[in-house]
């Protein structure tokens, strides 16, 4: 029952939010209407902790209470009534008495029959509280020692302390700033609400829960249980708690849902069939402020239909979530109420006219915008955006489904009896609900289905603020794929083509980038119309295509498009160029040759599969290559971080996925789904950016290299052999396969670009040339035997006539059938040759030997091949060719003090063996007349053969008669040797080749002489001893004197020592000088030999010295004397040295 103290819109609405807990009071009424106002504002002031029972979560509320007067006569019906809001929740005895004797004459029988209805009633909710109040000036008088508020708690209070209260009453100005006793007053009351509220919710929650569990019971009624729970629901919503109250009706929807699924296999109970009668209104109303007690009876009598039980019920669920400050939520729970609500109609069967059920969902979608359009903060607009766009979309196709079925769509004509439909569903949306959003959507529905233009305009701003949304919150492929779909199918029926086609292109975009075939097709099906219409045959050539290779459609509509297709390429003179898509899908590609030994790749086998419905004969497969530097680039230009598609995912590593069907406990199929089994391994759903991308194509640079002609490719497999074309343009490398072109007609082409990766190595080999020799290598000098290889290049494909063989200079050559060396040699044999083909030449070579006056070890030489052709190309092949010396020739001059002998030593390096004979020599002197030298020979055989081996060596010696090389008293300044001799190898014994040596002999004339020793020192004829200072003594003596004016000469020598057996006193080096007239010089030097023996004597060096004060010299400089000009008559010789005398110490 209502309380006349709670306020109220009207008599037949409810608003909780203008409802308040009652505390009811009694006693003293003057003093408590004195304290009233400030007990109110002091209890709403502040917000205390509520702490609820099992474990419910703490909630912080603030208690805005009501007081009214204690009616004996009306506790009785309150405390039977369910209606929790007009419910007392506590009662309060008020009193100021502080006189023993008036309390125990007159205030102990009120409060005595107080208490007898509190406990009449089994009320334990109440609360006595004593107002004192101290004369000041009566300040010394002593207190008594029982007061009456005493007296109270033992009369009343015994056993409950806590229910009887003493406050002092202060003056008013203190009562504004509050005392401590008013403080503590004020929180013990709070808690006492709270904790009566709590006894009051367990007991009314048991009560629930015990009807709740009589629901099998065929007299239980859920209507009943509802308007038992929204008892509670009210309650906590007066208490401010919204989020719990709503917790109630989502109970009551969950619960309302379950018995409408329950019924479809079992027994319908009583109470769901009065919402089984045919649907006679469909208006609705979805957020009220204040609530209907003529819907609530109606709910209690069980006379409301059920959309607008589903109504009532969501409008207190927006009410709780909009007082909330959650309006996204309600936008959110919209869209599964409207199917919800639909769904529950065809689960039970319910009659609804035509058109009803799209009525009554237009009419809540725009309530709901209503409902938004109070929301003033950005932030919670933004939230509820999110869930406009779908409510949106789907009220665009419940009004499409509205004028179709009343003839409002765009080119129809209304029948009566559609306008009958227009009549009859207008009047089932009146509404007796005083609403204006209620009556704006009747308004606006009403307006829409008056007449086809009203309802073109409502549907295309509809759309428009649908497709608007979804791309306000960023939805793309909603807004083309969903509500471009629904514009496109309107502008189908409008006839606006252009219109249509322009929506269908978008979502087909969508739809390919996200690779959702069943749909490419269906979109490319209304497509192809468009484009034949308005005459767009590029567009209709390559969606035909893309039917007519699509599995989805079943064989009849492929080969009708295909067909269709041909005919306009057949018609049209243009050419066109499409990427191949899913036309023919590339399985494998080899590069492969028919010989084994060509390096040139000949063969490219092509493997896919044709989606064409029928065989067609290609005029050209190609396919095109790039190098291998211009791929790199190319790479290198458009590299990006590639991620994983649904379409690259190939056969091999799909997911490891597995049904999951969940049934209820009655058998009955709850829901289904699939789950990976490898929760690690799993595919990440990528961004919008990282789609399928779009490949444009063009055929520029495009060089079929590899390419077939009249092929015929048939459906499903094809395996093709394709040419690689033998250019001569091509150049040796990598090269990478880039671009594949299908000519399906000759002005039909499909292009696609090959994966990265698939290339071949092309290498151009020129023609070669190899000689092979049969020994280990090749001797100057003597006649070898090898065979001359050639092999031909891969460019190599031609008539060859004759061909043409040169040498260097020195290297001579014959075919084995010849017998006449030559430097060139032509060999005229017309064959015919390429890069399979090889030709074999035995040939024998003849290097003649090098000068030996530089020693050289290796005669290099080289040969050249031409192929001479009728044409102007020609193969020019070089060999370089090293020929080893088989000998080697030394000389020397060797000096006896003034004889002079020449020595020519003759080294072998063959493996085999070669003999020599007749060596002879030649000289002659130079300057200033040259004459022969006469030599005289030391070699005991000239005329017998010697035979060398491998490192062995024969010297021969000659002594120089200077004699014959003196004009006029002077020997000449230089000599001239012609060494000649002959050799043969074991190959042809019979045939000898000249060896020779020229070689020249400068200042040859012995200058100086040397005679050293050494002795002790002091003891002349005694020998060294070890440890002992000795004395090395030179002599030098001039052969001559010089012609010139009288100078000095110097010369510098250096005394040269091993240190491990001579160690130098004196001075090692020093410069000595000869007087113009003087022949004679002498050194004496003190060493150590420093081990016992025969020692070799010391080293002496000498050298021509020019001081740094002379004319011409500014620096000194030391001239090593030439071979033969300086005598050493000591060289060689030992002394013998003695060991150190030791002293016997014994």
């Amino acid at each position: 029952m209502m309380s006349a103290a709670n306020p109220v819109r009207g008599v037949d609405t409810l608003r909780i939010s203008d409802h308040k807990p009652l505390i009811t009071y009694a006693g003293d009424k003057e003093l408590f209407e004195n304290l009233k106002v400030v007990l109110s504002q002091s209890l709403s002031q502040e917000s205390i902790e509520w702490r609820r029972q099992y474990g419910r979560p703490m909630k912080m509320i603030t208690l805005s209470t009501e007081f009214v007067p204690f009616n004996k006569d009306a506790v009785a019906e309150q405390i039977s009534s369910r209606n929790l809001v007009s419910r007392p929740i506590m009662h309060t005895f008020w009193t100021q008495c502080l006189d023993m004797e008036v309390y125990k004459s007159l205030l102990r029988d009120e409060i005595d029959k107080w208490m007898n209805e509190m406990n009449k009633h089994n009320i334990i909710d109440w609360v006595i509280v004593v107002v004192e109040t101290y004369d000041l000036r009566k300040h010394n008088k002593l207190l008594p020692r029982t007061t009456v508020f005493d007296k109270i708690k033992s009369d009343f209070a015994e056993k409950k302390a806590d229910r009887c209260l003493s406050v002092i009453n202060p003056p008013k100005s203190e009562v504004r700033c509050g005392s401590s006793a008013w403080r503590a007053l004020i929180t013990n009351v709070r808690l006492l609400i709270l904790s009566a509220f709590d006894r009051l919710f367990l007991k009314y929650e048991d009560n629930i829960r015990n009807y709740r569990e009589q629901r099998n019971d065929p007299s239980w009624s859920f209507c009943k249980y509802f308007l038992y729970q929204e008892e509670l629901a009210f309650a906590l919503e007066m208490l401010g708690l919204h989020d719990e109250a709503l917790i109630q009706y989502d109970e009551l929807d969950a619960m309302f849902t379950q018995f409408i699924l329950n019924s479809q296999v079992g027994n319908v109970p009583q109470w769901l069939t009065k919402f089984q009668g045919a649907l006679e209104r469909w208006s609705a109303v979805l957020f009220m402020e204040n609530i209907s007690r003529k819907q609530r009876e109606a709910i209690k009598s069980r006379q409301l239909s059920l959309l607008e039980f589903r109504c009532y019920l969501f409008s207190r669920q927006a009410s709780l979530l909009m007082a909330a400050s959650k309006p996204w939520h309600v936008a959110e729970r919209a869209l599964m109420f409207l199917h919800q609500s639909v769904s529950d109609l065809k689960t039970l069967e319910i009659e609804c006219p035509q058109g009803s059920v799209a009525c009554w969902v237009l009419q809540c979608c725009a309530q709901i915008l209503v409902i938004y359009k109070s929301v003033k903060k950005p932030e919670l607009l933004e939230e509820c955006s999110h869930h406009t766009a779908p409510l949106l979309y789907y009220s665009l196709k419940k009004l499409f489904e509205l004028g179709e079925l009343c003839g409002l769509l765009p080119g129809s004509v209304q029948t009566t009896e559609q306008l009958h439909t227009v009549q009859v569903l207008c009047s089932g949306m009146q509404s007796g609900h005083d609403l204006s959003a209620a009556t704006e959507s009747v308004a606006t529905l009403k307006t829409t289905l008056s007449s086809s233009e009203h309802f073109s305009k409502h549907y295309l701003d509809l759309a428009e603020l649908a497709i608007s949304t979804y791309k306000h919150n960023k939805l793309m492929r909603c807004a083309h794929s969903l509500v471009g779909l629904q514009l496109a199918k309107f502008y189908t029926l409008s006839g606006d083509t252009t219109k249509r086609t322009m929506f269908l292109v978008q979502a087909l975009k969508l739809f390919e980038q996200d690779n959702w075939k069943l749909l490419i097709v269906q979109t490319n099906l209304e497509l192809v119309k468009c484009f034949k219409k308005i005459g767009n045959v590029d567009q209709f050539v390559k969606t035909c295509l893309q039917l007519a290779s699509s599995s989805e459609c079943n064989m009849q509509v492929r080969q009708d498009h295909f067909d269709q297709m041909l005919s306009m390429i057949q018609d049209s003179k243009t050419e066109y160029i499409y990427p191949i898509d899913n036309v023919i899908v590339l399985d494998q590609i080899d590069v492969k040759s028919n010989n084994e030994k060509d390096n040139y790749p000949s063969i490219v086998t092509l493997k896919f599969n044709c989606n064409l419905p029928k065989t067609i004969i290609c005029p050209k497969i190609a396919i095109s290559v790039v190098v291998g530097s211009a791929m790199k680039k190319m790479k290198n230009k458009f590299n990006h971080v590639r991620s994983s598609y649904s379409y690259d995912i190939k056969k091999g590593n799909i997911l490891p996925m597995a049904y999951n069907h969940i049934y209820q406990q009655d058998g009955h199929f709850a829901s289904t789904g699939i789950t990976c089994l490898n929760q690690k391994s799993y595919l990440r759903r990528q961004d919008s950016q990282r789609r399928k991308p779009l490949t444009n194509y063009n055929k520029n640079n495009f060089h079929d290299i590899i390419s077939a002609s009249n092929v015929a490719v048939v459906p499903g497999m094809n395996i093709i052999d394709l040419t690689l074309n033998n250019s001569k343009n091509i150049e040796s490398g990598i090269y990478f396969l880039d671009k594949l072109s299908v000519k399906l007609e000759p002005r039909l082409e499909l292009l696609t670009n090959i994966p990265f990766g698939l290339m071949f190595a092309l290498k151009n080999v020129n023609s070669t040339a190899h000689l092979d020799i049969h020994d280990k290598c090749l001797f100057a000098g003597i006649e070898e035997i090898a065979t001359l290889s050639l092999q031909f290049g891969t460019k190599s494909k031609k008539i060859v006539e004759k061909i043409r063989l040169h040498s260097t200079p020195g290297l001579t050559f014959c075919l084995e059938d010849e017998t006449e060396y030559s430097s060139e040699m032509y060999v005229k044999s017309p064959i015919s040759i390429n890069s399979s083909n090889s030709l074999t030449l035995p040939i024998k070579l003849f290097a003649q030997l090098p000068s030996l006056k530089d020693h050289p070890r290796t005669a290099h030489h080289k040969l050249w091949i031409k192929c001479e052709t009728s044409s102007d190309d020609e193969d020019i092949i070089c060999i370089s060719i090293d020929f080893s010396l088989p000998l080697t020739i030394t000389h020397r001059l060797h000096t006896c003090r003034y004889r002079k002998f020449v020595g020519v030593n003759i080294a072998c390096h063959t493996d085999w063996s070669l003999a020599l004979c007749k060596p002879e020599i030649i000289g002659i002197s130079q300057l200033p007349i040259n004459s022969i030298v006469k030599l005289t020979s030391l070699n005991s055989t000239l005329d017998s053969i010697t035979h060398l081996r491998n490192g062995e060596v024969i010297g021969y010696l000659w002594e120089i008669d200077l004699s014959s090389t003196d004009t006029i008293g002077n020997l000449a300044e230089s000599l001239v040797f012609n060494f000649h001799t002959k050799y043969s190898s074991p190959k042809k014994p019979e045939c000898f080749h000249d060896l020779n040596l020229e070689f020249t002999v400068n200042d040859y004339k012995t200058l100086m002489l040397i005679d050293s020793g050494v002795e002790m020192a002091g003891k002349s004829g005694e020998f060294c001893r070890m440890n002992t200072v000795c004395l090395y003594t030179a002599n030098f003596k001039r052969t001559e004197l010089p012609n010139s004016a009288p100078n000095e000469i110097s010369f510098k020598y250096e005394i040269v020592v091993d240190k491990t057996m001579w160690a130098v006193c004196g001075r090692g080096s020093d410069v000595i000088t000869f007087a113009p007239n003087s022949v004679t010089q002498s050194i004496s030097v003190e060493v150590m030999p420093l081990m016992s023996g025969y020692l070799p004597i010391p080293t002496l060096n000498i050298f021509r010295y020019y001081p740094s004060n002379s004319r011409h010299n500014t620096e000194s400089k030391m001239v090593p004397f030439s071979s033969g000009q300086v005598y050493n008559a000591s060289k060689g010789v030992q002394t013998h040295v003695l060991p150190r005398v030791t002293t016997d110490t014994s």
